[in-house]
């Protein structure tokens, strides 16, 4: 029975994560704002150690933690606001580096495990009009980065690190791309697996086979799930 902690687990793909592991067979923590904001320092030290208490031993983590910065002025390069660009790269990058530091002793003193992080097709796909959001799309990608490094320091001690990348997924933090028809009517063509947007069990079944035995031969990898997106 795996024990894992789940970083932003109160609602979309981290509820769903939730969900799924525990279906699973795993013992979940969740963790979620406002009583445990990551992107403060010393939350994750906090955090890790009492899933470690409350459970005995940590075999897996879930960073699913992140947010768009549009309302903060995020936008194409000449146009970012210096607030989105901070923001966006302390919430969804420095949570997700802070949560892996702390973690990786507790897994290593319980013989190794495997950390998922939820990432976005946004790191790779092209840019256009509709989601041409500079400090998104590098907060994201440089988790992609940073999952590389943490799998090649983690490989000698059987902890594994990688990238569930989702495209477009049905929660609140999609809902104005959702709601534009003009999007809407290009599903079609950026999720041509699905022709819609994800379900969050669906991205959560992939971060669930991430965290399994079935995986165990994967690291550093970037799985996309994203129905075709960025291809």
């Amino acid at each position: 029975m795996k024990r894992v902690l789940v970083a932003g687990a109160s609602g979309g793909i981290g509820a769903a994560c939730v969900r799924a592991l525990r279906t699973a067979g795993c013992v979940v923590s969740g963790v979620d704002r406002p009583e445990a904001d990551l992107g403060e320092p010393g939350v994750a030290e906090r955090v890790v150690a009492d899933a470690v208490s409350r459970h005995g031993g940590l075999d897996g983590v879930v960073h699913a933690i992140g947010m768009s910065g549009r309302r903060l002025g995020d936008g194409p390069l000449e146009h970012c606001a210096d607030e989105a660009w901070e923001t966006l790269l302390q919430v969804n990058l420095t949570s997700a580096m802070w949560l892996l530091r702390a973690a990786i002793p507790a897994l290593r003193e319980c013989g190794g495990g495997s950390i998922a992080i939820v990432g976005s097709a946004l790191a790779r796909a092209r840019v256009d009009a509709d989601f041409h959001t500079v400090a998104y799309a590098v907060s994201k990608s440089a988790l992609e980065a940073l999952a590389r490094v943490a799998a090649q320091e983690c490989a000698p001690y059987g902890i594994r690190v990688n990238v569930a990348a989702a495209g477009l997924v049905d929660t609140p933090m999609a809902r104005r791309a959702l709601t534009d028809d003009r999007i809407g009517g290009r599903l079609g063509a950026l999720m041509p697996l699905t022709g819609r947007a994800a379900h969050p069990g669906e991205v959560a079944d992939v971060v669930s086979w991430l965290l399994s035995d079935s995986s165990r031969l994967v690291t550093g990898a970037v799985i996309p799930a994203d129905g075709g997106w960025a291809r």
